[in-house]
């Protein structure tokens, strides 16, 4: 039987730098913990949350509302790692 699940949720970017090297290198890791495909939508652009290249390319800022969305049978998990990541205030 399949599992899989796609959800999605709204963050807001809580960086005061915007989407930039650490809280990339830090959402990387935690999505890479799951199974789940997780994707960044901002500014009519997606990218792989698995990607530090295609994260960076968003350009996205400080209280940017980015739009995520997980599939697979751990995708609500795998949200809430990226969300605590991105609404995190430590930059």
């Amino acid at each position: 039987m399949d599992e899989s699940v796609t959800t999605r949720r709204i963050v807001k970017l809580a960086h005061r730098n915007g989407l930039h090297l650490t809280p990339i290198q830090l959402l990387v890791k935690a999505v890479s913990d799951h199974s789940a495909v997780v994707r960044v939508h901002f500014g009519g652009k997606s990218a792989n949350a698995r990607s530090a290249m295609e994260l960076m390319l968003l350009g996205a800022t400080f209280g940017a509302n980015l739009d995520l969305e997980a599939s697979g049978v751990d995708a609500e998990s795998a949200l809430s790692a990226a969300e605590a990541v991105l609404s995190a205030t430590v930059d």
